[in-house]
């Protein structure tokens, strides 16, 4: 059957939550992955199956803060990232979620010990080198209300940005 050889990837979806006063939320891992220090992060996590890159970012969002904004999720990235570490390959969606009242309540599940509200300037000191690229084109897609597509967290070419993705309206 055709569609049983295809190549299988992972998908998971990224949320940056920005709060009024121009800061970006971010969690700090209680247990890092295999072989790598704690780290700090974007609420993220993997698809359930067959569910909608929109609908990853929104759940996780919620199970990891217990935040649910409202009003438009705008999509900054896709970036697909190599096969490593015994990973399969990772099609990353990431968004931006309209901002939120400063001093809006985080509740942290149990993957994280910690959050804090930084601006992008602040947080550059606190990123692995791995994750420096990536959160340099999200705030570039940011900025300058553009998509990117980057490959490994890198930029994929000058051709890859993307200057118009419909944005995904949230709740009902």
């Amino acid at each position: 059957m055709f569609a049983a050889s295809l190549p299988r990837h992972v998908v998971s979806a990224t949320v940056l939550v920005t709060d009024t006063d121009g800061q970006v939320l971010m969690l700090h891992q209680a247990r890092p992955y295999p072989g790598r220090p704690p780290w700090w992060q974007l609420p993220a996590g993997l698809a359930d199956l067959g569910e909608a890159p929109p609908a990853t970012a929104l759940r996780e969002l919620a199970e990891e803060t217990g935040l649910r904004p409202g009003g438009v999720l705008r999509s900054l990235a896709v970036d697909y990232r190599s096969p490593a570490d015994e990973w399969l390959p990772v099609i990353d969606f990431a968004f931006a979620a309209d901002p939120i009242s400063a001093g809006t309540p985080v509740q942290l599940s149990g993957e994280y010990d910690a959050f804090a509200w930084r601006t992008w300037e602040q947080w550059e000191s606190f990123l692995q080198p791995e994750q420096q690229a990536w959160f340099a084109a999200l705030h570039a897609a940011h900025r300058l209300g553009r998509t990117v597509v980057l490959v490994d967290g890198q930029d994929a070419g000058g051709a890859a940005e993307v200057s118009v993705l419909l944005p995904i309206r949230l709740g009902g």
